[in-house]
């Protein structure tokens, strides 16, 4: 068991070596990828990365107010269905009605690695890489398709 103060050691260990990591391999590409605050330019649509004592995911969030904002932009995403496998290594699950923690109502796109503990260090080096490479490919995803979700604004 850990103390409070290790564990907020360990997510600060954590981060800043997937932050480190993330940013080197987006310059390889040409990029500068803020992975905490990607740019999408679409209010309420959000790229988040969930970690825990069980799983690594890589989450789409769809927080738009307006139910049928919310609907319009997840249909459009399933329309992606096909390309966003391709981009996942683990697969995409989509989930309309999503109960986000802060108790809002959101739909959520992701794709998990299941079986990793994030308080298990050895556990980073499948969970980094898993992170790193499905972020890559949600960016790469995400320059080729934006254009049409800028478009149902």
């Amino acid at each position: 068991m850990y103390s409070k103060e290790e564990k907020k050691q360990i997510k600060k260990n954590f981060w800043t070596s997937l932050e480190d990591k993330l940013s080197a391999k987006g310059k390889a590409k040409g990029r500068n990828i803020m992975w905490m605050n990607y740019p999408t330019k679409i209010r309420d649509l959000y790229f988040r990365i969930e970690i825990d004592k069980t799983s690594a995911k890589l989450c789409i969030d769809l927080q738009f107010l307006d139910n049928g904002v919310r609907e319009v932009f997840y249909e459009q995403f399933q329309e992606f269905e096909l390309k966003l496998n391709q981009a996942f290594e683990n697969g995409v699950h989509f989930v309309k009605d999503y109960q986000h923690s802060n108790g809002k109502i959101i739909s959520r796109i992701y794709t998990e690695l299941l079986n990793v503990n994030f308080y298990d260090k050895k556990d980073w080096d499948k969970m980094q890489p898993f992170i790193i490479d499905n972020f890559l490919n949600l960016d790469d995803f995400w320059l080729e398709f934006s254009d049409v979700f800028h478009n149902l604004l």
